[in-house]
């Protein structure tokens, strides 16, 4: 890294805030890293949805049911992470009508996994659409 960006990170604080640690925890599924996150500052002052988004597209599912359990509710953009990268744990989680609220943008998951060749999240949001157009 060239040293004006290490003296810009320095002094603007880039890669310490509260929110920059809990999304990379999130993107790592690093559980003790996200219970500092969640110990060190408010919930209010963290941003749940990026780091949702971050888990979901690295498939760290048991970060995702974290996040939400804490408040995340993007769920719509975490189905569309990892419904492109093939995550089928999450994508499955995160569409689950025992949820409360369940994502809902499963045709647009389903396109774009279809699209990215994701063939097991198009597959299950395929399924999942057939089942709730019987209903």
């Amino acid at each position: 890294m060239p040293f004006l960006a290490l003296v810009a990170v320095a002094v603007t604080g880039l890669g310490t805030s509260a929110n920059n640690q809990l999304v990379r925890a999130a993107r790592l599924g690093d559980m003790p890293a996200m219970r500092r996150c969640f110990l060190d500052h408010k919930l209010a002052n963290l941003d749940l949805n990026s780091a949702l988004d971050a888990a979901a597209a690295y498939a760290h599912l048991s970060v995702v049911e974290l996040l939400v359990a804490f408040g995340a509710t993007d769920l719509d953009s975490a189905l569309l992470s990892a419904a492109a990268r093939d995550h089928v744990k999450v994508v499955a989680y995160l569409i689950s009508e025992e949820r409360p609220n369940p994502a809902t943008n499963t045709r647009d998951a389903q396109v774009l996994a279809a699209n990215l060749g994701a063939i097991n999240a198009d597959w299950l949001l395929t399924a999942h659409r057939w089942e709730e157009r019987r209903s």
